[in-house]
């Protein structure tokens, strides 16, 4: 039988509704999602949803701060169009849920169980389902013998059973009563309890409800509560409600009698021994494991490897050559899969699982049969903005950035010269094996256009250009058609390199010097400050030329007769 109780006047329940934490968000209307935390940023966790969606949720939503791969359900709030993330609530799906709990618990007249969150004028804040609800003073009834004895208590945090009294729908709230529970119970079932049973006793006792924290176990008359954390050794006993029916019949172990406050702590996982206490001797790095995906995320995939524990499978151990960008283009939930460990951290509670180990690396192969210089001819794979991919081996592909498609300067544009599946000829420059990446080139087999302009313009010789660009560290001149070279500050005068961006503009005609040509990296060095000393240096040739041709002997008409 329900009891009515009533708000003082002088306390209106929008008054405890706007103090402290007794304040009920909004419950709106959205799907429900269930996904794992995959990083933090700023004040929130990042929930991927699959299906290469993500959420966040405020870390505020909380009880306390969650771990990297830790499931989270909550509902969807809002969804912004630009960036496709989505805001989601913990806490108002708890809220949502709760509150269903809460009418059937009133309307069943069951007992709950609450957290006292803090003191209030009217008496004490109370958590029930993730709901505030208020314990007047004169219903908090007796909550220890010090609290018989006059002796002032300090309950903030503490967990205690209530029975619901009276609830208000409008706002989500309600009155609880501690008095009330605690008449209820039959003191002789707890006699009964304290005579027969130790901490530590295994006892058998009947499921009678759940709430979000756990499950109500009724053990010899007397309810008592076992906490998700102790129903098994995984990370998460979310789907606890599964594994223990109500009314089935199960085996605890007793972890706490509190005779003071009524409450009988019990545990199911304590009737095993932790598995990862003896995980280094049922499992050995490079074992081969089979295990059933238990979660996909972007970041990679856990395996339920049995027993209670799970093993992580990073996308980069998923494939040597492929590049995996989500763990759903490789498995799917359920899927059955034989993996390697790669990494066991008893202390961490994980283990590091290799799916690509499991087959052969065919980069040992290259290792073996390629070589920097060799010349390939193969199909293009993709082409790129920044390049083309090539076929070494069916596993392997290699890249010709566009620099080294040809000896066009600047780089062409490799969708405008190569589609996919164009034969072509290359030579590797470059194998990084720790990076797993082959460089490759088609110029290197085309005749190399620098070399003939290194013979066309020595070293020393002047010719005319065109400024194309002023950059600080100088100026790129363009002389012929397409041959571009730069005149570095250090290449001029001192007033001109204290002043090269006042002095040259882009389009402005101007005589350099050639300084170096360097084929094989396709740079031209120019200079400004030697074009008056090889001017210089072409007029004193010239003159000695003229000289040497005026001093020189005229021949005699006789000479023909003298050397007869």
């Amino acid at each position: 039988m329900s009891v009515s109780f009533e708000i003082p006047e002088d306390l209106s329940m929008e008054t405890l509704l706007n103090e402290g934490e007794l304040q009920v968000s909004d419950i709106r209307k959205g799907s429900t999602i269930t996904g794992r935390i995959v990083k933090f940023q700023d004040d929130a966790a990042i929930v991927d949803m699959g299906s290469k969606s993500e959420g966040r949720i405020s870390l505020r939503e909380f009880d306390e701060k969650p771990a990297i791969g830790d499931s989270v359900e909550a509902i969807i709030r809002n969804i912004d169009n630009q960036t496709g993330l989505v805001q989601l609530s913990k806490r108002e799906l708890e809220q949502r849920r709760g509150w269903e709990i809460v009418k059937e618990y009133f309307e069943k007249e069951k007992p709950v169980a609450g957290e006292v969150k803090r003191a209030m004028k009217a008496g004490y804040l109370v958590h029930i389902e993730g709901l505030p609800m208020l314990l007047p003073h004169s219903l908090i009834g007796l909550l220890s013998e010090r609290h018989k004895k006059g002796k002032k208590l300090d309950i903030i945090g503490s967990t205690f059973s209530f029975k619901i009294v009276s609830i208000d729908a409008r706002r989500r709230t309600g009155i609880l009563s501690r008095k009330d529970f605690q008449n209820e119970q039959n003191q002789q079932h707890w006699k009964t309890l304290i005579e027969n049973t130790r901490i530590g006793d295994i006892v058998t006792g009947k499921v009678v409800t759940y709430t979000k924290a756990g499950a109500f176990i009724d053990v010899m008359g007397v309810e008592g509560f076992l906490h998700k954390s102790n129903i098994s050794w995984e990370r998460k006993n979310d789907n606890f409600r599964e594994k223990l029916p109500i009314d089935s019949e199960i085996q605890v172990r007793v972890l706490e009698i509190d005779t003071e406050n009524n409450r009988l702590s019990l545990g199911l996982k304590q009737l095993t021994s932790d598995p990862w206490g003896s995980v280094m001797e049922k499992f050995n790095v490079g074992d081969k494991v089979k295990g059933v995906v238990s979660f996909v995320a972007n970041y990679g995939a856990f395996i339920d490897l049995g027993e209670g524990l799970e093993g992580l499978l990073h996308i980069s151990e998923m494939s040597w050559t492929r590049k995996i960008n989500h763990a759903q283009e490789m498995l799917k939930v359920g899927q059955e899969l034989e993996t390697q460990i790669i990494g066991i951290n008893p202390e961490d509670k994980r283990i590091s699982l290799g799916l690509r180990q499991m087959q052969q690396n065919p980069w040992d192969q290259i290792r073996s049969e390629l070589r920097v210089g060799q010349v390939i001819k193969s199909k293009i794979k993709d082409v790129t903005s920044f390049g083309a991919f090539v076929v070494i081996t069916p596993e392997i592909d290699g890249l010709v950035r566009k620099e080294d498609l040809n000896w066009d300067e600047p780089a062409p544009d490799p969708k405008k010269l190569y589609k996919s599946g164009d034969e072509v000829e290359f030579r590797i420059i470059e194998i990084d094996l720790e990076n797993r990446k082959i460089g490759c080139s088609i110029r290197h087999l085309l005749p190399n256009p620098y070399k003939e302009l290194k013979e066309k313009y020595p070293r020393g010789m002047i010719v005319d250009g065109i400024v194309t660009g002023v950059v600080d560290f100088g100026i790129f001149v363009r002389f012929e058609e397409k041959y571009e070279g730069l005149v570095h500050l250090s290449a001029m005068g001192r007033e001109e390199s204290s002043n090269h961006k006042k002095i040259y503009k882009k389009g402005d005609s101007v005589r350099v010097v050639i300084k170096n040509i360097d084929p094989e990296n396709r740079k031209i060095s120019l200079s400004v400050k030697d074009v008056e000393n090889a001017m210089q240096r072409i007029e004193m040739q010239q003159y000695l030329e003229k000289e040497n041709n005026a001093s020189a002997p005229t021949q005699s008409p006789f000479a023909s007769l003298r050397s007869k």
